[in-house]
């Protein structure tokens, strides 16, 4: 696995290195022009293509090839895969080689709330524990999220410093990790609370995510409401028929 991932950022590198100043858009060489060009497999070059994809750096149109895909310097792409598997906000900000770091507004144990046993598919009684965190980028704040998860699966979830733990790698060490999401996305105005957590002025526009992620069990492990800023992001997706 170490071999095969140092040969991705081989590839890689060169891809964006000899493709680099193409425009947004533009070709890129075949798969076996590539292995060609570069002394590798074809399979090692799927796999680079692939991780690219993933991080937003190409995009693939079957039958057609794959294309250079060129990021606003300011913004991130939040769409497509980037919120799926262990991809969550933590991990996609660190792939444009910006540093996270969080803000735990509020941490702690509740019952009785319907709304939210609901969502996670538990009784009313069962604890649920909530996490709300301003996400920051290069100290700026990108999110406001909050996060809950039945405390039941997670029994020592109260002693996590969640402002440095990231908490998908702390529900994977329960083998909890959230694989399959339900998400609802939707562009919404800032309240006064959420725009002076994100130090936008009042009503200023912003991505809401509602989103259920449940483990490989099935289990419902995780709903979570989010902000996010439009200015600092964008959202794109590919439309299939």
């Amino acid at each position: 696995m170490m071999k095969r991932r140092s040969t991705y950022q081989t590839i890689r590198k060169r891809v964006l290195s000899d493709y680099g100043d193409w425009l947004d858009g533009e070709a890129i060489p075949g798969e076996r022009e590539l292995a060609r060009k570069y002394g590798v497999t074809r399979s090692a070059v799927q796999y680079a293509l692939r991780e690219m994809e993933e991080r937003g750096e190409v995009y693939r149109i079957r039958g057609k090839g794959t294309f250079i895909r060129k990021q606003h310097e300011s913004t991130m792409d939040i769409g497509g895969g980037a919120l799926q598997g262990n991809k969550g906000i933590s991990a996609l900000v660190k792939s444009y080689g910006i540093k996270i770091s969080n803000e735990v507004l509020v941490y702690g144990t509740i019952t009785g709330n319907r709304y939210l046993a609901d969502k996670l598919g538990i009784s009313t009684e069962d604890p649920i524990f909530a996490l709300h965190r301003v996400r920051y980028g290069n100290d700026e704040p990108l999110a406001v999220e909050y996060t809950y998860v039945p405390k039941i699966l997670f029994p020592d979830i109260e002693e996590m410093d969640f402002s440095m733990v990231s908490l998908y790698d702390y529900m994977d060490s329960y083998g909890r990790l959230p694989q399959k999401f339900d998400q609802r996305l939707q562009l919404t105005r800032l309240s006064p609370k959420e725009a002076r957590y994100l130090e936008l002025p009042v009503d200023e526009p912003a991505y809401y995510f509602e989103l259920v992620g449940a483990d490989a069990s099935q289990t419902i492990v995780e709903y979570t409401e989010s902000y996010t800023r439009c200015d600092k992001t964008e959202f794109r997706f590919t439309a299939r028929v």
